[in-house]
């Protein structure tokens, strides 16, 4: 696998200025590196134009767990590259998906010494360039605007051609390109891949915004989450992400505290102006939910914290909107226990099904509580599952947020307060009961891949792949 790479901005004037262009929350010189290291670089050498200052390196991407230098062209570099492990050259003024840099990463050179990776671009009025393998050269020209299959900006190169040694060359980028390349095996691979961009400008950059915004939606949300909070958190992201605020801000400023706000209006369901408020605020909340998740995706500092951090202030807010529900209902029948019995029997029922789903959560290592759904429907053999365990399979976006949310809005909006409450101590019993029934089963599977060899992939990062897609 891949571990070290070379970000590289050409030796030009107007360079050292678009280094520093910000956009999505990070300049290009840091969204540079933090992509490689999403994408699983270790060793990153940093190459900027020699005219230019030192590029002022986020307070998080100098935090990184990585090996960093960054010199000016003509410097040599005294970062220790190991000979024999091969390098990813990544071009400062190309701005990738780490999905395509890791896909491409993941297929390695092969038997070649130099591989330029092509895919097509939308940006045909831009000036791009063709790779083309000529014997054992690979020469790079400016491609017409018809061409698909233009140079991406990211090649991958054997440590034989020494491509740290492009911080002292006297040429440009390409010319030692091709020149490194020449005499060995070269080739030019074409992928259907094209999550890139290349960023020349304010507008150029703002496509490439769009572009990262394009990939924030997870395959595993639900589909209220997908076809409709989408339209709304993703504008209002791509605001947030541009104001240095914090995912964690996100969460406690916009999430948690409008999902409380709505659970305090649920105990107040005699009067329909707050019942209605409830249900926007509560349908609110899950739309700005999305929004701490694709702003930290796209500025690229997710973390296992993160996760655990948003999974703890959802529960939070759905505790607090079961008391509202609890206490409204109790207004609207004063003295009748029936109420209080099914109350606490809920509360017990919700309490245990977070209980287990934290406990599969530290077990599997992930601090994502939507990870259960992926390993309810793929991480348990289907002769094992049973006729239960298929009808709970089926039926789980039911207690997943987006849908969940929705329901409870439309329920407020129509004045429908009573049914809400008994359609969600429903729910919650019967979230319990399908929590119990399928955790033994997705444990067992995880201690049989526990005890497999270490070379097999551990559950959560399957988990983390099948969520990726």
């Amino acid at each position: 696998m891949i571990s070290q790479g070379i970000l590289v901005f050409e030796n030009a004037a107007a360079m050292s200025d678009l280094m520093d262009l910000r956009f999505g929350g990070l300049s290009l010189v840091d969204r540079g590196i933090r992509t490689m290291v999403r994408a699983g670089i270790q060793r990153i050498l940093v190459v900027v134009p020699a005219v230019a200052a030192p590029p002022s390196l986020s307070r998080i991407t100098r935090k990184l767990n990585i090996s960093l230098e960054v010199v000016p062209w003509g410097t040599a570099p005294e970062m220790h590259f190991p000979a024999g492990e091969d390098f990813l050259l990544l071009l400062g003024d190309y701005v990738h998906h780490h999905s395509s840099l890791s896909e491409a990463m993941a297929d390695g050179l092969g038997t070649a010494d130099f591989v330029a990776l092509l895919s097509d671009s939308s940006q045909k009025s831009l000036p791009l360039l063709e790779a083309q393998v000529d014997g054992k050269a690979i020469r790079f020209r400016e491609a017409a605007q018809d061409r698909d299959q233009l140079s991406s900006g990211a090649f991958l190169c054997a440590a034989a051609l020494a491509p740290h040694e492009l911080a002292t060359a006297a040429t440009d980028v390409w010319t030692f390109l091709s020149v490194r390349s020449a005499g060995g095996r070269a080739e030019a691979r074409a992928g259907a891949n094209h999550l890139w961009r290349r960023v020349v400008d304010r507008r150029t950059a703002r496509d490439a915004k769009n572009m990262l915004f394009s990939q924030v939606t997870k395959k595993t949300s639900g589909f209220v989450s997908r076809h409709l909070n989408a339209r709304f958190s993703i504008p209002t992201s791509k605001l947030l992400v541009e104001t240095g605020i914090s995912p964690h801000m996100v969460t406690v400023l916009f999430v948690l505290t409008t999902g409380l706000t709505s659970a305090y209006l649920f105990s107040m369901p005699d009067d329909y102006l707050y019942l209605a408020a409830a249900g926007i605020l509560w349908q609110m909340a899950a739309v700005l939910d999305r929004c701490d998740g694709e702003v930290a995706r796209v500025k690229l500092c997710e973390s296992k914290f993160g996760a655990w951090f948003d999974t703890v202030t959802d529960n939070i807010a759905y505790l607090a909107m079961f008391a509202g529900l609890q206490v409204g209902m109790s207004r609207l029948h004063p003295g009748e226990s029936l109420y209080t019995y099914v109350g606490v029997s809920a509360l017990v029922a919700l309490v245990f099904s977070l209980a287990l789903l934290y406990r599969y959560a530290i077990k599997t290592g992930s601090g994502s509580l939507q990870h259960y759904q992926i390993g309810l429907k793929r991480h348990v053999p289907a002769s094992d599952k049973g006729a239960v365990y298929v009808f709970v399979e089926r039926h789980a976006y039911v207690v997943k947020r987006d849908f969940f949310a929705f329901a409870q809005f439309l329920l407020m909006i129509l004045n429908q307060f009573e049914l809400l409450y008994w359609l969600s101590m429903l729910i919650f019993h019967g979230m319990a009961f399908g929590i119990l029934l399928s955790q033994s089963k997705m444990l067992a599977v995880y201690r049989a891949r526990e005890a497999q060899p270490p070379s097999a992939a551990p559950l959560e990062a399957v988990s983390e792949a099948e969520d990726r897609r």
